[in-house]
């Protein structure tokens, strides 16, 4: 029996415990603008979200992680079919203190090279994006210059909003897509030069 998507991708979303990364993965089940409705997952400790992206069908599996799990993925040897494809790293705009805490993890990242990294796509996340004046600690222009410093895309989200809900499923399943392709290429290239 044929599979009914073209690609499957493990993403993790980690953040700490309350940057509201529960209340995200509630939005991308809930959001209505896709053609693909989210999968049922009852009993199964991750959430299954079918979107299309360049006429590709493409199944993610959208993990809750910790700080540790994320680390261990990144740079851990692991079985290519079990190791996640792409990451989302949250923190709350309303909340300095896991912004600091995103910082540092992605300073630890950036400091060992990013050499598992380097196989995962990772989206800077700055969750709840629609709240404004004194209820934000953290100003978009901030999560962009982190992001910038990282080398990472970053992008806004709100699930009270929506905003860039599904932007963010499509833009990091994007970029594994590409990842994938200037992999396979150079593979190819490589394979081919090697023939005498």
């Amino acid at each position: 029996m044929a599979r009914p998507y073209h690609h499957l991708f493990k993403i993790l979303v980690v953040g700490d415990p309350s940057v509201g990364k529960e209340d995200l993965l509630k939005k991308f089940e809930e959001d209505k603008h896709s053609e693909d409705p989210f999968v049922s997952t009852i009993g199964i400790p991750f959430r299954v979200r079918d979107v299309r992206v360049g006429g590709q069908k493409v199944r993610l599996q959208l993990w809750e992680s910790t700080w540790d799990a994320a680390w261990e993925a990144l740079t851990s040897v692991q079985d290519p079919t079990r190791a996640p494809r792409g990451m989302m790293v949250v923190y709350d705009v309303t909340h300095e203190a896991s912004y600091d805490t995103t910082r540092r993890w992605l300073q630890k990242v950036m400091a060992a090279g990013r050499e598992g990294a380097g196989k995962v796509v990772i989206l800077l996340v700055g969750n709840n994006g629609h709240c404004r004046g004194d209820d934000r600690q953290v100003t978009w222009k901030r999560g962009k210059e982190l992001g910038a410093e990282a080398g990472l895309k970053f992008l806004e989200v709100s699930p009270v909003s929506g905003l860039n809900v599904e932007e963010t499923l499509i833009s990091l399943t994007t970029d594994i897509l590409a990842k994938d392709s200037s992999v396979t290429s150079k593979e190819k290239t490589s394979r081919a030069c090697s023939i005498q």
